[in-house]
């Protein structure tokens, strides 16, 4: 069990609060430490990955040529003409797994801790 939630999530910002909320700290862990590793060495040459866009897809952008592309369900990259301009980043998501220490926890033992602390909040 995660000790001090209040303490943690009172350090995210606000963009990192929307991914608590909105994934969950065991999606936050299997972004961080089963996607990324295996979606990052896939990605085309000078090409960073993004985050996830406001479809769910993981985005990645080719700083030098400026082309976008999209992890799709066959374990490939994709070019995409029509990027999503809105997402939320990679660099978000691995804030939130260092801050609550997720490196440290099985995915099972994440499973509904965000949701218990957020029906607990004062509205």
């Amino acid at each position: 069990m995660i000790l001090d939630v209040q303490e943690k999530y009172d350090r995210l910002s606000a963009k990192q609060k929307d991914i608590f909320a909105g994934y969950g700290l065991r999606q936050v862990k299997h972004f961080v430490e089963i996607s990324l590793p295996n979606m990052e060495p896939l990605l085309p040459a000078n090409t960073a990955v993004q985050g996830v866009n406001a479809n769910g897809k993981v985005q990645a952008l080719n700083a030098e040529t400026q082309q976008y592309y999209l992890w799709i369900s066959d374990l490939q990259w994709q070019e995409s003409k029509s990027p999503t301009a809105s997402f939320d980043t990679k660099e978000d998501f691995l804030a939130v797994w260092e801050i609550f220490g997720l490196a440290e926890f099985e995915l099972i033992d994440l499973s509904h801790i965000h949701r218990d602390f957020l029906e607990n909040q004062p509205v």
